[in-house]
């Protein structure tokens, strides 16, 4: 794989994670699933999930997107030395 396809890769997914969020925020699912999940690992903590706001979640797909092509780089690198 080159650099560029694995930091692409890497941004794809962990962006694509984040707006799979954005879209159970959207359509209201987010809070029932956040509840269920602390549920299941016996804790009680006090989250809120908020509105839906378009903005808000552009911004966490983009900087997802950028977090993960400079993780995917991390790896290239690490991967190249390592093999």
């Amino acid at each position: 794989m080159t650099m560029l396809r694995t930091c692409f890769m890497s941004g794809l997914c962990l962006s694509g994670f984040h707006a799979f969020w954005a879209f159970l925020v959207f359509m209201g699912w987010a809070q029932p699933l956040i509840n269920f999940i602390l549920e299941l690992h016996m804790m009680d903590l006090p989250l809120t999930v908020q509105p839906f706001q378009l903005l808000r979640a552009l911004e966490l797909v983009v900087f997802a997107f950028l977090a993960g092509c400079s993780y995917g780089l991390v790896f290239y690198h690490i991967g190249k030395r390592v093999l």
